[in-house]
Parts: C-alpha cells; structure tokens; sequence
C-alpha cells in the first residue's frame, strides 16, 4: 500500500501590525487626577483614624468614670453602714448618760400635749358661708396667705 504524501501548503502572513499607533505619553491631566485621588484616599484614612483615636478616647474615659462611680458607690456603702451603727438608740442613749450625764425623766417631770386637736374659732350660723362677712379684699389677703 503506497500512502501518498500530501502536500500542504500553508501560507501565513508575515506578523505586522498595521494599526499600530504610537506610544503616547502621560497626560498632564492624568497625573493630576491620579495625585487628587491619591490626596482624597489618604484624607479619608485619616478622617477614619482620627474617628478611631476619638472612640478609643472616649472609652478610656468611660472606663475611668465607671471606676470612679463603683469607688463612690463602696465609700457610700461603707457610710450608710456606719450611720446605721451611729443612729443605734441604744448607743445613742449610752452616750447621752456617759457624755451628758442625761437620766430618763420622772414621773412628776413628764407632761401630756394633745396634739391633733385644733382649737375652733367663732363658728358663723350658716357652715356653708364661713368667709360671708369678710371682705373681696380679706378673703384675696387670705390666699396670698396660704
């Protein structure tokens, strides 16, 4: 079996390129908008930096006057104690005997007030009307009075 050889022909053309343009160079515009995006990056890193170092701040503060208010709120504690122990009426009437030299009073040494009962002035003959007799100007006095 005789194999034929075939014959291919190829024909590629030659690697030009015909739109090439020329390199051009960086516009002056370019670079000035490249410098003013640059500039608007780097001011708004810091801006957020700046809002960090101000959260950090303000929590450090936080944090010293919550200490503060847990160091108050102990001292106040241990006062409340202490004013429990001092307004002790035994204690109280210890000290009045020892310090003042103070007794509890006799039975001839005490004497009754009744309290709750106020004495009444000249009832007028109709309850309804107590201030009839009284002036417009009087009764006026009388609020301004109370």
């Amino acid at each position: 079996m005789i194999v034929a050889q075939k014959d291919y022909n190829y024909q590629y053309p030659p690697y030009t390129s015909y739109d090439k343009k020329p390199d051009k160079k960086a516009k002056p515009n370019a670079k000035l908008k490249n410098l003013i995006l640059v500039v608007i990056v780097a001011s708004l890193s810091i801006l957020v930096l700046y809002r960090y170092a101000l959260i950090y701040e303000k929590s450090l503060a936080l944090d010293r006057l919550e200490k503060q208010i847990e160091y108050t709120e102990s001292i106040n504690q241990q006062l409340r104690a202490e004013i429990a122990s001092l307004s002790n009426p035994a204690r109280i009437e210890e000290i009045a005997k020892e310090r003042l030299k103070m007794q509890l009073p006799e039975k001839d040494q005490i004497v009754y007030v009744k309290v709750g009962e106020v004495p009444k002035v000249a009832e007028s003959d109709n309850p309804k009307e107590p201030h009839k007799k009284d002036s417009f100007f009087m009764r006026l006095l009388g609020v301004f009075n109370r």
